[in-house]
């Protein structure tokens, strides 16, 4: 895939991925972009909050001049205009005394609650006491317009992951095509549920997480990124190219765990069509002794009839991208195989050797 059939894919699309308030069709109130999200330990640590602080900062490098409304506060939300002097403010904010309080901020392109922002970024940060007594989890996530991945902008992104990752240290997370929801996410449910049922590859991340997600990551999507002590159980990089015997998949390891990206370009997952993307289905089955046993539910369940997630769809949906029990194990393409060190040595003798017949082959024909 490149980048004009990713678009020309995700504009067939496009319809079924924007949902509009039935007052004003011209605010969506659902939507599908790009969305990135992070799981912490410890974020009440004052090295942890000033790492989030960097994050947020790093987001406004690229993305704060779209910008222009959001709120601070846990107990007592104070929402204001962003400009320079609030994002200022939220630096601050942001590196508070985490074992005294805790601390929730979201700066939107979209003016006020209802409608979700092409451009976002929040974070809720529990207190001290809350995580220790409750295996609270911090949550930072950001959302992108889908746009920004044209020209060179999917390797702009990709750097932004990487640095994302190594300022937020996560203990798990994902990136890729997800709902942008508002925070009227109850009012929606409904047709998240159809959504996630249509397309596979399109992610839902919560803000609240549950106790359990200490356990294992919950989501796979495009980027998945999992912490070190985590991926040290399924053996060494090597092992895991090897496992991953693909060079479509990218595994990048940093300093404190591993990216894990299923293509160039993420997979719609159209259920009619593609319900398991290739891509995906190699990393589940690599990473899935990593993941959490139960998810727990993600909606609230129906409450006048409607189809919404419950604790059993929810897990259906985690796994997803499963096989089924006895599909033979997949063997690598030789199309995209990884070269072998040893293998990439014996090229690079042979090409050294071909250079040197052609340069000999030139020199003797020069004197002639």
């Amino acid at each position: 895939m490149n980048e004009e059939s990713f678009f020309k894919d995700f504009d067939a699309h496009r319809w079924d991925f924007t949902v509009v308030d039935e007052d004003d069709e011209e605010k969506p109130v659902l939507q599908v972009g790009l969305v990135a999200t992070f799981y912490l330990v410890d974020a009440y640590l004052p090295i942890r909050r000033k790492h989030i602080a960097e994050a947020f900062e790093l987001y406004c490098k690229h993305f704060g001049e779209k910008l222009v409304w959001g709120y601070m506060g846990s107990e007592k939300i104070i929402k204001q205009d962003f400009c320079p002097q609030a994002m200022n403010s939220c630096l601050s904010y942001i590196q508070s005394d985490g074992s005294a309080d805790s601390a929730s901020f979201m700066w939107s392109s979209q003016q006020g609650f209802e409608y979700p922002g092409n451009y976002m970024f929040e974070a809720i940060l529990p207190v001290e006491w809350f995580e220790r007594i409750h295996s609270a989890l911090s949550t930072i996530r950001f959302y992108l317009p889908i746009d920004e991945l044209k020209g060179d902008g999917r390797e702009r992104f990709h750097d932004l992951m990487r640095g994302m990752c190594n300022i937020l240290r996560p203990l798990h997370g994902t990136a890729g095509l997800g709902i942008q929801n508002s925070y009227e996410i109850q009012n929606y449910q409904h047709v998240e549920y159809e959504l996630m049922e249509d397309y596979r590859g399109i992610d839902l991340t919560l803000l609240i997480a549950n106790d359990t997600w200490r356990t294992g990551y919950t989501n796979l999507n495009w980027y998945t990124f999992i912490a070190h002590h985590w991926v040290s159980k399924l053996g060494t990089t090597a092992d895991l190219l090897e496992q991953l015997n693909d060079v479509r998949i990218g595994v990048l390891p940093y300093e404190w765990g591993t990216i894990f990206r299923a293509g160039d370009w993420p997979a719609l997952g159209k259920a009619s069509v593609d319900p398991r993307p290739e891509l995906y289905v190699m990393v589940n089955e690599v990473l899935k002794p990593l993941r959490v046993s139960n998810i727990g539910s993600l909606h609230y369940g129906s409450i006048a009839g409607e189809v919404r997630l419950n604790e059993r769809t929810s897990n259906q949906w985690m796994r997803r991208f499963d096989l089924p029990k006895d599909t033979p194990k997949r063997q690598p393409s030789p199309q995209y195989r990884r070269i072998s060190a040893a293998e990439q040595q014996q090229l690079n003798a042979s090409r050294q050797m071909f250079d040197g017949f052609l340069g000999q082959a030139t020199e003797d024909k020069s004197q002639q």
